[in-house]
Parts: structure tokens; sequence; C-alpha cells
């Protein structure tokens, strides 16, 4: 993805933030950062590999929209917010930086 992409992204997310857009896709993404956040932060290690499903489970209150989970940490991957390393059971996520959105 190109840096200009990812700038005008993180602006339309900016913009809903300023809007206060509760259950927008910023929220939910949002949402998603500070429970892997939190996860990190309890675990005593720099990496946590929380399940899709438990991040469902706290953000939409199912465990139904597990793809929804994975498109969120892509997108927070892509923008640098977090690194993931591995998959599956081997998966761990890292925090680079707070979000700014």
């Amino acid at each position: 993805m190109g840096k200009k992409y990812i700038e005008d992204n993180i602006e339309k997310l900016r913009k809903q933030r300023d809007e206060n857009v509760v259950g927008g896709y910023r929220d939910l993404v949002v949402k998603t950062y500070k429970y892997i956040q939190k996860q990190v932060r309890n675990s005593g290690s720099i990496y946590r590999n929380p399940k899709n499903s438990d991040i469902s489970n706290v953000v939409y209150g199912n465990k139904n929209q597990e793809s929804n989970i994975r498109s969120f940490i892509k997108d927070l991957k892509n923008s640098g917010y977090i690194s993931v390393y591995g998959v599956g059971l081997d998966r761990e996520i890292k925090i680079l930086k707070d979000i700014d959105f």
C-alpha cells in the first residue's frame, strides 16, 4: 500500500473520530486495537496472540465476526500500528505505536 493511500485512510478515520461516529469502522478498529493493547500489557511481554474469536466477542459481543477482526488486524498492520509475525497458534502481535486517529 502506498504512503498516500494510508495517509488518506488515517485522515478519514480522524474525521470519524472528530464527528463522534459510534459503531462505525473507526470505532470497531479502535476497540480491536485497545483489546490487543490490553492483552499485550497484561501478558508482561511485548507480544501477544489473542484469538480472533475472543477479540470478536469483545468488539461485537459475539464470536461470529472473526473475518472482520482479521480485516481490522490487517488494516492496523498495513498502517504501521501493529506488527504480526507468524500465523495461527504461532502468531505474535506487537504494538508499534499508539492510535492517533
